[in-house]
């Protein structure tokens, strides 16, 4: 198949389609699904059998605090070769979502425990299935989309101890986190003194938020 016929592949194709202002889905199977990440400019997931771009355009606050916790994140396990720090652009894969079988979604920061289990689809494309901690930078288009897609099948991860919801306008961080198979507590944080622990480590909303507010 060639995906050029069938899908857009250009960032300036997707915004033609709206694509800075919310997510733009398409009817796919999971093969053709496969094929546009490759070729694609643009970030992709997948879910009840569509392909969902989600970001023609990274804005400079999105991109900023993707990059800053990647950071905090890095520094808390640079020293911990059991754990691995990766950015937006590793997809993870979920074999069970609800409402449908299958989701391939890309978070704004993901940190997986080593052993850690891979979806292979073919040689050289794989997304990761065991990650411990998942982040996503919320903005007005994904908002929606963030909460009502992707964290129903984030909390379908066996390994997920943690998710993060980080507001981009204002300080605010949403902390998720496993207190049993199928339970979770919710923390809203957004005082800069405020403090959550990652890895036993604590991060201050002042050190994300440093410089911008």
């Amino acid at each position: 198949m060639n995906t050029a016929t069938k899908f857009p592949l250009t960032n300036l194709e997707l915004a033609d389609m709206g694509g800075l202002e919310r997510p733009i889905y398409f009817p796919a199977s999971f093969e053709e699904y496969w094929e546009v990440l490759a070729e694609a400019e643009y970030r992709t997931d997948y879910y009840d059998h569509q392909i969902i771009a989600t970001m023609s355009y990274e804005s400079d606050l999105h991109s900023l605090f993707a990059t800053k916790l990647t950071t905090i994140f890095g520094n808390i396990f640079t020293d911990n070769p059991a754990f691995r720090v990766y950015n937006s652009n590793r997809p993870v894969y979920i074999a069970d979502c609800p409402g449908t079988d299958t989701g391939v979604f890309n978070a704004d920061g993901m940190v997986v425990a080593f052993p850690a289990e891979k979806y292979e689809y073919s040689p050289g494309m794989s997304a990761e299935m065991t990650p411990v901690l998942l982040v996503e930078v919320l903005s007005k288009s994904t908002r929606d989309y963030d909460f009502g897609t992707k964290l129903p099948c984030y909390k379908k991860i066996p390994s997920l101890r943690q998710i993060l919801f980080v507001e981009q306008n204002k300080p605010g961080v949403l902390v998720i986190e496993r207190t049993g198979p199928n339970q979770w507590t919710e923390t809203a944080l957004n005082n800069p003194d405020d403090v959550f622990l990652v890895n036993d480590r604590p991060v201050a909303l002042r050190e994300i938020y440093a410089d911008v507010y």
